[in-house]
């Protein structure tokens, strides 16, 4: 009996060369559904932000059950001891900029507000944690942080970098995170740097390097079944 797995992305490119090796090794049972042995592989395309990756998640919940998923994409680092290109495993996330603004400008979590605490289900120490990865697993795990948009700001940077309550930044991880735990869905959440988090700099991004490694490491994941 197959076992069913399925890797989610917010963007097809970033899954470019696994879905390129599962069309070549893999038999397609329909778009975006291959049997790889004795693994049933689904590939699911979120779109980008949290908002689309929520419904997205949930819509496809409707009508599937995976017994494992793994969220795959590149961010961006604000931990400058991370390596750009490199593939990380992320254990914890936390929501960017969610709660009120107090009258200096800042923003007031829920946990500050008093709308939640610490530990209310499903946080631990107010961040959502993953209790999945494998013990197998040799990437170095770092914490995630999840926002509406990729900071390019330098003032805002600097305050992200002094409270640094996550290493990656992304705009998928959170939903993702919240939706596997409450759904009780085992789940791993693998992020590839594509770039520092820094005063916005195209130059300075390493998509293509990252999205290969990203890949390299998907692969083998599965290949190994390290999961």
């Amino acid at each position: 009996m197959s076992r069913k797995i399925t890797i989610v992305a917010a963007t097809a490119g970033e899954l470019q060369y696994l879905q390129d090796h599962l069309n070549k090794e893999a038999l397609e049972d329909h778009p975006d559904s291959f049997q790889f042995g004795d693994l049933q592989i689904d590939i699911l395309i979120t779109g980008i932000g949290i908002v689309h990756a929520t419904f997205s998640l949930m819509d496809y919940l409707h009508t599937h059950q995976p017994e494992v998923w793994i969220q795959a994409g590149i961010g961006g680092a604000l931990d400058r001891s991370l390596e750009i290109g490199k593939t990380y495993v992320i254990q914890t996330e936390s929501l960017l900029n969610f709660g009120a603004q107090d009258k200096d400008g800042t923003i007031l979590s829920p946990f500050q507000l008093g709308w939640l605490k610490e530990d209310d289900f499903p946080y631990q120490n107010e961040l959502l944690v993953c209790k999945h990865i494998p013990a197998a697993f040799t990437l170095p795990i770092v914490s995630g942080i999840t926002s509406m948009f990729a900071h390019g700001f330098e003032e805002d940077i600097q305050k992200l970098s002094i409270s640094m309550r996550g290493q990656i930044e992304s705009m998928e991880g959170f939903p993702f995170f919240y939706v596997s735990i409450m759904k009780n869905i085992p789940f791993i959440s693998l992020r590839a740097v594509s770039n520092y988090v820094e005063s916005r700099n195209k130059e300075n991004w390493q998509i293509d390097e990252a999205v290969k490694n990203l890949n390299k490491v998907l692969i083998g994941i599965i290949e190994e079944k390290l999961f």
